[in-house]
């Protein structure tokens, strides 16, 4: 690599100790509110990404071969959530005894997130179980990996239960005291235990149980992420500094 030579820069034209300085915290103790906001974002492109290039596919198929077809269905919402119904009373004459009713099994429409949505998902989960810092970190690692090793695409009807079961993963690995499957079916209420289980279980199928994260895979998704909106062209800088993984979207 040859060596490019360093300009000298005159004190008034340095970019100043303010604007170098990131609310990301440190690399030991991120902060999570900030740390967990660029997650979104991360999130966010790879949703709406996937979702054009499987648009723009040829019969639903991925157009870059970088996801199998047959993986959306795999993490699908629908597949989890507890379903809801809705109960509509029949008036009959009042000669008739009895109560007649319909039920009707409410259809749930999966449009694209907003960052925000994905943000405010996982906030709560921080606030009511207590997750560590660094569990927002950890889970991009491991749903990146999710993309990578299975080639599951990350949709607008799959990104809940990954990133719950993401967080929860990580707050295994990561955690001395982590937190419990009931714990995370009662912040999300619309995933029961049982679901929570199961959705624990394929997740760790299909990355071949490897939860293992090495000390520099960390250090590269912190500083990609602490880059985020300090930089032009982040998703570029982003892809070359975490390597394939991210490279996926």
């Amino acid at each position: 690599m040859a060596n490019r030579p360093i300009k000298y820069k005159p004190a008034e034209e340095r970019t100043s100790v303010e604007k170098m300085a990131t609310t990301m915290g440190t690399i030991q103790r991120p902060n999570f509110r900030d740390a967990l906001r660029r997650v979104a974002i991360i999130l966010h492109q790879h949703i709406t990404k996937i979702e054009q290039r499987f648009e723009t596919g040829v019969r639903g198929a991925d157009d870059t071969g970088l996801f199998k077809s047959s993986m959306r269905e795999v993490f699908n919402e629908d597949l989890f959530a507890t379903p809801r119904y809705k109960c509509c009373m029949v008036r009959v004459p009042m000669a008739r005894p009895g109560v007649v009713y319909s039920m009707r099994k409410i259809r749930v429409v999966h449009n694209t997130p907003t960052t925000d949505e994905i943000y405010d998902f996982a906030h709560q989960l921080f606030k009511k179980v207590q997750l560590s810092s660094e569990c927002s970190i950890v889970c991009l690692i491991y749903v990146e990996k999710l993309m990578e090793v299975a080639k599951v695409p990350l949709l607008s009807d799959t990104w809940r239960p990954i990133f719950m079961c993401g967080l929860l993963l990580a707050s295994k690995v990561w955690q001395d005291l982590s937190s419990w499957n009931i714990e995370f079916a009662s912040v999300y209420p619309q995933f029961s235990l049982d679901a929570i289980n199961r959705l624990e279980l394929q997740f760790l199928k299909m990355i071949k149980w490897d939860l293992y994260i090495s000390s520099s895979l960390y250090a590269k998704y912190y500083f990609a992420l602490r880059s985020l909106l300090e930089k032009s062209g982040f998703r570029d800088r982003y892809n070359q500094m975490v390597g394939g993984i991210g490279g996926i979207a």
